[in-house]
């Protein structure tokens, strides 16, 4: 009899750990499964090789500022004597490289209902083959929050009328950042956070 209830008791047992083990892989492949499906659905604004860049820039209190690349090390056109920390630079142009956008309103015929022809921010790459990428970003939308964005690619003009519903962060932080913010004195510290 104890032999008996010890079997059943090992065969419970042995069914409790195989659900377990069930609902564990079960639940990691449904979350693989909803990562693939979200990273599928992803749209990158423009997705470029930060390596390849040459030249940037964007605008700081309404005043375009200029980077460029030359033997390896960024300068700031403004005042080319300033040292610019190279990882905070790339790690900048990362960020602007994989811009994904929440809506995409294709082939859009009067850019002006989303500010475009008004641009409250831009940002502008240039590459080693000569060819260059243009962010123009419009209004916000306050409905579902967001501030649109078109791509001027003078490599590929197919995207051109495309418009970006993105997130705001983009402008309010990515492109809000002072060209101090990537000066480093020459003992290698910030200048500026």
């Amino acid at each position: 009899m104890k032999k008996k209830l010890y079997i059943i008791l090992l065969i419970i047992l042995a069914i409790a750990v195989a659900v377990l083990v069930g609902v564990v892989f079960g639940k990691k492949a449904n979350e693989q499964r909803e990562q693939e499906a979200e990273e599928a659905n992803t749209v990158y604004v423009n997705q470029f090789d930060v390596s390849d860049v040459t030249a940037f820039s964007y605008l700081i209190d309404n005043q375009v500022a200029m980077f460029s690349l030359e033997d390896g090390v960024w300068s700031y056109m403004s005042d080319t004597s300033w040292t610019l920390d190279t990882e905070k630079v790339e790690d900048f142009l990362t960020q602007m490289s994989e811009v994904t956008a929440n809506t995409v309103i294709e082939d859009a015929e009067d850019t002006s209902q989303y500010g475009i022809d008004q641009p409250t921010q831009m940002f502008a790459v240039v590459f080693s083959d000569g060819s260059s990428l243009t962010y123009l970003f419009g209004s916000e939308n306050d409905v579902v929050g967001g501030t649109y964005l078109q791509v001027t690619d003078d490599a590929d003009d197919t995207n051109n009328q495309n418009i970006y519903l993105v997130d705001s962060s983009v402008v309010s932080s990515d492109l809000s950042r002072s060209a101090e913010s990537f000066q480093v004195d020459e003992d290698g510290d910030s200048v500026s956070e």
